[in-house]
């Protein structure tokens, strides 16, 4: 879809809404020409904010509409933020379901997808768009990743990508190919730099405790000497709350230049099929080992 396209369609969505629903949209004790709500979602989420709208119409009393109104519906990195004015406890519920549905909903098309990330930025994305995501980032540019999508090639069965994805919906195979073509380079590692990563390893043993399997560092800029997505690779299941335990330990103790993902070995296997393939492929082909080191635990911050 082009820009102009784009908004167009995003113009006939807010339009439509606000007709539709004006009090939501209007200033409380203002007067109705006043600054418009903050709506910035993509066109796959406009069904999402569409059943929210409907759902806020239906739930919310006539005498308590007046002191009601949206204040910002936005997409950041694959989650929808929400803020209004007015009584809470017949919207937050309304709210929770549509963060809920934007979060397996993919922004571009509005069928299911999962939130995943390239190069940092997380959207989400069904299986198709996410190949156009991967292919957008692809190091060498526009014109390398066209010829990459027109050029047969013998993991498909020496069928261009551009056949394999219209014989079907995208398979593991593609996206994986995908995945390796939109790699940043693996990066190097100065002793200066080796020697400072090294001491996260006592950092996330505290965190992580046994399940820490080993440590690698990709999307490194050795120009910054600092910053890069740090891969544990644990035992199990990667789990959300020992991440964030993780982050919080990793800041406190001067790490927070560090994008911190765990990966469970097992993934390794079939990084399309993970739920970070970006973090999975990072490790596989574009990362460095980080040896274990033991500096004195003492300075560590709890």
């Amino acid at each position: 879809m082009d820009s102009t396209t784009a908004e167009r369609r995003y113009r006939a969505f807010l339009a439509a809404a606000q007709l539709r629903y004006p009090w939501q949209f209007r200033c409380p004790g203002g007067p109705e020409d006043a600054e418009g709500v903050q709506v910035d979602v993509p066109p796959g989420w406009y069904g999402v904010l569409e059943r929210l709208f409907e759902q806020v119409e239906a739930g919310m009393p006539m005498a308590e509409r007046h002191g009601f109104r949206w204040r910002r519906l936005c997409a950041r990195q694959g989650m929808l933020e929400v803020a209004f004015d007015g009584l809470r406890d017949p919207v937050s519920p309304r709210v929770v379901e549509a963060r809920d549905r934007a979060a397996v909903t993919c922004e571009a098309c509005g069928y299911p997808g999962a939130r995943r990330e390239v190069a940092g930025r997380f959207t989400v994305s069904c299986n198709h768009h996410f190949i156009e995501r991967l292919l957008h980032g692809h190091p060498q540019g526009e014109s390398a990743a066209r010829h990459w999508w027109d050029t047969p090639q013998p993991g498909l069965g020496n069928r261009t990508p551009a056949a394999y994805m219209a014989a079907g919906p995208p398979s593991e195979v593609l996206i994986e190919q995908a995945l390796r073509l939109a790699m940043p380079p693996v990066p190097t590692l100065e002793p200066a730099h080796r020697q400072r990563l090294q001491a996260v390893w006592p950092v996330l043993d505290e965190a992580l405790g046994e399940g820490l399997r080993s440590l690698r560092v990709a999307e490194f800029n050795p120009r910054a000497r600092r910053g890069g997505t740090l891969i544990a690779l644990v035992a199990g299941s990667a789990d959300a709350s020992a991440q964030a335990a993780a982050v919080t330990r990793l800041a406190r103790n001067g790490f927070s230049d560090l994008r911190l993902r765990l990966v469970a070995q097992s993934d390794l296997v079939a990084p399309a099929a993970a739920d970070d393939p970006w973090a999975c492929m990072l490790a596989l082909e574009a990362s460095v080992s980080l040896s274990r080191a033991e500096p004195d635990q003492a300075f560590l911050v709890r």
